[in-house]
């Protein structure tokens, strides 16, 4: 649940944390030019869970309140997903070279309202150790080894932000998708849909 910003001048600072149903999350963007900003994002989720990104984007304020956004970067986290605690897990590092597409409208009448979608593309690469996961229905279990894995991602996230003019409630939808390019035999554990609550403070 990244933050969808919508920086629309040079000096506009976002400071996005939340919580969603698999991380706690925050998120700083800063607007460092009058075309560029730049983003830093961390989450936390379970025991060892862990993801950060940084991109660097484009926005162009349309007039009327609307803006888009256009950021680019790179995420490396950390992941264990347990079908069971006994019989395994799949656990591992991965990375995310990715683009995220932002669109909406800020401090609309109602409660200085923003609202607006995102789409985020990206590859996923994963270096995964299968510990009696993907092998689970094997009698005896037997570990298969260390997966890596490739594969196309897509997300995109709907938001509305209530409130004041400067701290507000954030609420998000979002939904991922995965394409798996290598060993497609084998599921790769994630969400299908996500919901998360935050405040959203801009300076």
């Amino acid at each position: 649940m990244v933050d969808v910003p919508l920086i629309d001048k040079k000096g506009d600072v976002r400071v996005n944390a939340g919580i969603s149903m698999l991380q706690l999350h925050g998120t700083v963007s800063v607007g460092i030019t009058n075309k560029f900003a730049i983003q830093t994002f961390i989450g936390r989720s379970g025991e060892n869970g862990h993801y950060a990104q940084e991109a660097i984007g484009y926005y162009k304020d349309l007039g009327n309140k609307k803006v888009i956004e256009i950021y680019s970067g790179f995420g490396f986290g950390y992941a264990d997903a347990y079908y069971d605690p006994n019989p395994g897990s799949l656990f591992g590092h991965y990375k995310l070279y990715f683009t995220q597409f932002n669109f909406g409208k800020v401090d609309c009448d109602f409660a200085h309202a923003d609202v607006g979608f995102a789409l985020k593309a990206g590859l996923l690469h994963s270096n995964l150790t299968d510990n009696n996961y993907y092998s689970r229905n094997i009698i005896p279990p037997d570990s298969h080894g260390t997966y890596v894995d490739n594969c196309f991602l897509i997300e995109p996230q709907v938001f509305a932000r209530l409130g004041g003019e400067h701290v507000k409630l954030n609420i998000q939808i979002g939904a991922t998708g995965l394409k798996k390019l290598t060993n497609k035999d084998k599921w790769m554990p994630n969400y299908p849909v996500n919901f998360g609550l935050g405040l959203n403070c801009r300076f």
